[in-house]
């Protein structure tokens, strides 16, 4: 399909349109509760496709380009909207909401990095006479073109935005507060701003040559930033064995490690992106360079193997998972030019191309595999925690229940559940798994027989008339709930009134101690707390309560009333 100039702009703009009016009406549907604002699957999946689709045809779409374009901006869109209904399927059932901080930054950041990738591909294949398989000098400059223009785009849509709310600030200062009231609406700024963006991209594309000459500005700082980064990695390696890898491992070395190969191999691939018979450097530095190249596996068994430390340790998380699969394509990459290296030496850019083509498109499905229950890191590292527990005696200290209840969603909530209904004659677990479960500034769902039952009385019994107000006390707070380990019940007179009062002494997580004072006063059962004690273990406390080590001592300073308040000295 050709076009003009003119006609390419306004589709363009038609387009930028488009996606902001898409924009508006899922955003609306969020704020006034119609479909698919409640089904989150189809929230998620449209906008993906809304995000990714219009994007592409932005950053692709020229006079040159055919309906195969198109073809492949629908494809990629689809792609996206099931990549975006699965994440919708694993937001936690119970307060969706708290699910959000862990699924969407993964599933914009791999989504956007899989366009880019995705897009350079689209873009080489669907202009006429380009059936030829590419090569990576041109998949780069298109990569960096479209980064630099919709950056620089993105920049446009900012100031335009920052000029409006300006316009509106000085009119709202004489008290005419139309133009604030207007460009706040979301009917307003969604398509005007998607039309700024629009317009943006028009005009950078049309500025090809200064983007490229950018590109080159980049690929000469690199130039000389790699022939230092090759310097220090050799150095780093050379001091390896009078160090030792210990103090690596206590500084988080795999994450350093993981770092310095990410970057190396970054400016390697700015640098050596042209033709193999020009080297950008001299032979002597162009052989330092290679040969500090040939070492990054070494790197990668370094790194392997604090990851499989931590792992055998831990078990898998998200985080791990990750390090895992950013390690996996760095060692690739590594091991695929050190094999370049050692096998034609002075000649390995010859091998570079195929090397770099097929890892990219290697790098645009791992993107998408984590998207899908294929590579799902939530579901993997929920399944790992619980295998790390024992199969007969649960230890609840060895069950990370924050890790599972915040990070890992709906994974994480069924594991939870599943540990539930695999120990039901476990009370400790049910009620610190349904505390975790329990709306903000609600009661806890626990039954009084069933939390009475988990309190470990130390001398005497527990009067019945006391089980009441300690159940009270504890069920509305479902912060104590959800980190609650262990609780013990303790007689003792601290008023010296010739009366019993107990000691409640509850641990939590961290090896922290709180005791709760409960005493009988004007008819009733009436509670007061010693607050949080995290210099005491419970294994202490709890031993010098069984040998008696325990008396009530006097105030050395006695209370001072002024009025109706009263002061008590600390000491």
């Amino acid at each position: 399909m050709q076009m003009t100039d003119i006609n390419q702009r306004l589709t363009l703009l038609c387009i930028a349109l488009f996606q902001g009016l898409a924009l508006l009406v899922l955003h609306q549907s969020i704020e006034q509760s119609f479909w698919p604002s409640y089904n989150l699957p189809w929230l998620f999946g449209l906008y993906s496709f809304t995000l990714v689709t219009p994007t592409i045809l932005l950053l692709a779409l020229n006079n040159k380009a055919n309906g195969m374009l198109y073809a492949f901006a629908m494809l990629a869109g689809s792609v996206a909207l099931l990549l975006g209904y699965y994440t919708g399927t694993q937001v936690s059932p119970f307060q969706p909401q708290d699910s959000y901080g862990e699924l969407i930054p993964v599933l914009v950041g791999t989504l956007s990095i899989a366009t880019f990738k995705g897009l350079m591909y689209i873009q080489h294949f669907t202009v006429p006479g380009r059936g030829e398989e590419p090569t990576y000098s041109r998949l780069f400059k298109l990569s960096w073109r479209n980064f630099l223009t919709f950056g620089a785009a993105l920049v446009f849509m900012l100031c335009f935005w920052g000029i409006l709310k300006l316009w509106g600030a000085l009119f709202d200062a004489i008290d005419i507060t139309f133009f604030e009231t207007l460009f706040e609406q979301p009917h307003f700024y969604y398509p005007i701003l998607s039309l700024a963006n629009g317009v943006g991209i028009a005009i950078f594309r049309q500025q090809s040559g200064i983007i490229d000459t950018l590109t080159r500005i980049q690929q000469a700082l690199m130039k000389f930033l790699l022939v230092v980064l090759i310097f220090v990695s050799i150095i780093f390696l050379l001091s390896l064995p009078f160090t030792g890898l210990t103090p690596l491992w206590e500084s988080g070395g795999s994450l350093l490690i993981l770092w310095m190969q990410a970057i190396l191999l970054f400016f390697t691939n700015a640098v050596y992106q042209d033709d193999p018979n020009q080297r950008p450097y001299p032979t002597a530095i162009h052989r330092f360079i290679y040969i500090g190249l040939a070492l990054l596996p070494i790197y990668s068994i370094i790194s392997a193997y604090g990851l499989y430390v931590r792992i055998e340790q831990y078990g898998w998380s998200v985080d791990r998972c990750w390090a895992w699969l950013l390690w996996s394509l760095l060692t690739l990459f590594s091991c695929g030019y050190s094999w370049s290296i050692v096998s034609k030496r002075d000649n390995w850019l010859y091998r570079l191309n195929w090397i770099n083509i097929r890892m990219g498109v290697v790098v645009l499905g791992s993107m998408l595999l984590v998207n899908t229950p294929i590579l799902d890191f939530r579901k993997i590292s929920a399944h790992s925690q619980i295998n790390l527990l024992s199969h007969d005696d649960l230890v609840l200290e060895e069950v990370d229940f924050y890790y599972l209840r915040y990070n890992l969603a709906k994974p994480g909530y069924d594991a939870l559940n599943a540990l539930k209904a695999k120990h039901p004659d476990n009370l400790k677990l049910t009620i610190k798994i349904d505390a975790l479960f329990t709306e903000r500034g609600k009661a806890a769902a626990v039954e009084q027989d069933t939390l009475i039952a988990t309190i470990n009385v130390l001398n005497g019994e527990l009067p019945e008339s006391l089980e009441k107000p300690i159940y009270d006390m504890m069920v509305n707070n479902v912060w104590l709930f959800r980190q609650l380990s262990a609780t013990y019940l303790q007689p003792i007179d601290l008023n010296k009134d010739q009366q019993t009062d107990y000691l409640l002494i509850t641990e939590q997580e961290g090896n922290r101690i709180q005791i709760y004072l409960f005493y009988f006063a004007d008819d009733q059962w009436k509670h007061s707390s010693f607050g949080r004690h995290e210099g005491l273990s419970e294994s202490q406390i709890i031993d010098d309560i069984r040998h008696n080590k325990m008396e009530v001592k006097p105030p050395v300073w006695n209370i001072l009333k002024i009025g109706d308040h009263e002061l008590q000295l600390r000491q």
